[in-house]
């Protein structure tokens, strides 16, 4: 077929033209949202110089007193070490909670009989605040970083676990009755059509908990030997010395900004097979 035979018709667009536009839109609508940003970001800004001068710098902080406190505290390695710190409770935490999780609720939502058995116990023990578990772990783990895991995991498993056991139950009927229209196995659908089907609830539930595993390593450094993060909080809070919290909350900030960054970028590249209508 000729070039010119597949050319557009009078009056109609083609595909490159509408690539083209939809480039475009894309590109204003991240330059109107990057502005937004930086504009509620000065905003936020000169809200806190006004708080300051009208009610002082216990109840606000000025925002160069902030900047100076975090490059003193960088500079003189209490952040990194602090830092340091927070990572090791909340990568170890997480990572368990992840796999966990995962697993268990891959038999969950691929085995209906286990889900039916277990339904109540799960429904009762993520119905329970985590904070009412912390005086068992401290009995049965101490005060110190092996606490502050399971303390993380705690918070971090259920969420995992209720997405992953959902995704999977919910796969598409369609799907798993074609295969097994075709002979197709449990085990073979299990891998082959209910898991990549739930990927979007896996990583969903991966995303929730990356993000309470970050306020669970700070409620176990505040709870438990104070350590990390959540110590440097603890310190200044005590304090009263604003311009340090506010240059851990900063820090805080940054790292839960980070972390579910980079899980949504995994969530795109690992759900870009699917097909979106």
């Amino acid at each position: 077929m000729s070039e010119e035979t597949v050319r557009a018709a009078p009056g109609t667009v083609s595909v490159a033209e509408l690539e083209a536009r939809g480039r475009k839109r894309r590109q204003r609508e991240g330059t109107l949202v990057l502005g937004a940003q930086i504009l509620l970001g000065l905003g936020l800004i000169a809200s806190m110089y006004v708080l300051n001068a009208t009610s002082g710098k216990l109840f606000m902080p000025r925002p160069d007193d902030v900047l100076a406190q975090s490059i003193k505290l960088w500079s003189d390695g209490t952040m990194l070490k602090a830092l340091g710190e927070s990572l090791t409770v909340l990568v170890f935490g997480f990572l368990l909670s992840a796999v966990t999780g995962s697993l268990g609720g891959a038999i969950l939502g691929g085995f209906r009989p286990v889900s039916r058995v277990l339904d109540p116990y799960v429904n009762a023990l993520n119905s329970t605040p985590g904070a009412a578990f912390i005086p068992l772990i401290i009995v049965w783990f101490g005060l110190y970083t092996e606490a502050k895991v399971v303390l993380v995991w705690n918070a971090a498993f259920f969420p995992i676990l209720i997405n992953t056991a959902s995704g999977i139950a919910n796969a598409d009927r369609e799907l798993v009755e074609m295969g097994r229209a075709f002979g197709a196995r449990r085990t073979t659908l299990f891998w082959n059509v209910m898991l990549p089907d739930a990927l979007p609830s896996i990583l969903s539930g991966l995303r929730i908990g990356a993000a309470i595993s970050t306020v669970g390593t700070v409620i176990a450094e505040l709870t438990m030997a104070q350590s990390g993060l959540g110590g440097l909080l603890a310190q200044a809070g005590n304090r009263f010395q604003m311009d340090k919290y506010f240059a851990v909350v900063i820090v805080l900030m940054a790292l839960g900004t980070a972390i579910t960054a980079g899980l949504r970028f995994a969530e795109r590249r690992i759900g870009a097979w699917r097909v979106t209508t």
